[in-house]
């Protein structure tokens, strides 16, 4: 997969203008400096990531808090998690 767009990528041709700008811009790539900064110039350029269906029927999930267990039943933490 060494220099080809990921799967979730929508607009491949974009992304590669995006990985080529931010090579020429940092001396050390890959980097998380790097990365980060081709994603915010691919996404600035118009570019868009695929969503994987199973993560849009994701529903709510309760997670159990961590420490004495002295939590209240109304103040219990609902997150959003993928199911599947």
């Amino acid at each position: 997969m060494k220099g080809s767009a990921p799967k979730n990528v929508a607009n491949p041709s974009l992304y590669a203008k995006a990985k080529a700008k931010a090579r020429k811009k940092f001396d050390v790539y890959p980097s998380a400096y790097a990365n980060a900064y081709m994603v915010k110039e691919y996404k600035k350029m118009g570019g868009t990531y695929k969503t994987p269906k199973k993560m849009k029927l994701g529903g709510s999930v309760y997670i159990e808090p961590r420490g004495c267990g002295a939590v209240q039943e109304s103040r219990r933490k609902k997150v959003k998690v993928p199911r599947g």
